[in-house]
């Protein structure tokens, strides 16, 4: 009985203390994607994603502003319900749509990158890579939006993203 019961003591010690806490990844930012992807940030760079966090600064885009039934002279920089799809992470820290945006915090599989360069895709995506598709995009491309116009996924990843260039090694 009383070995039963060291055993037991045992594993209620195990699951209440044994357990170790998953530690979400970190957004990294656009500038340490860069270092090795450099032609897709150059890319990237020149899209409106890059600058979408302009469009919440008052007066700009005015127009557009005002026929969506919004006050164009409002500093949208700092409201809950815009910064979600103009940033990374929700905050101004990590202004515009970076890399993360879309393919997820960078600094767990970003680690696998830096150390193993023989890295396989699936490595990646065990570490929190997301291979961006439609889902990923509809997150912000949908009728919330006060500037929603129909989405059509295929055509908006040809033109709008940043140019796809073939990987250096086949990952």
């Amino acid at each position: 009985m009383v070995k039963y019961g060291m055993i037991l003591m045992g594993v209620f010690f195990v699951v209440m203390f044994g357990v170790v806490p998953v530690h979400a990844a970190d957004y990294v930012g656009s500038k340490k994607c860069k270092m090795c992807h450099m032609k897709q940030f150059k890319s990237w760079e020149t899209t409106k994603m890059a600058k979408v966090f302009e469009l919440l600064e008052p007066g700009v885009r005015a127009e557009a502003k005002t026929a969506a039934g919004l006050d164009p002279n409002k500093d949208y920089t700092g409201d809950a319900t815009c910064l979600p799809c103009h940033t990374v992470d929700g905050t101004a820290e990590m202004p515009n749509v970076q890399c993360e945006a879309c393919h997820g915090p960078g600094s767990e599989y970003m680690k696998v990158m830096m150390t193993n360069r023989d890295y396989k895709r699936d490595e990646l995506i065990a570490k929190g890579l997301i291979v961006p598709d439609e889902a990923t995009c509809r997150k912000c491309h949908n009728e919330k939006s006060p500037f929603y116009k129909e989405f059509n996924y295929e055509q908006r990843k040809a033109d709008g993203t940043h140019e796809h260039f073939p990987l250096k090694k086949a990952h």
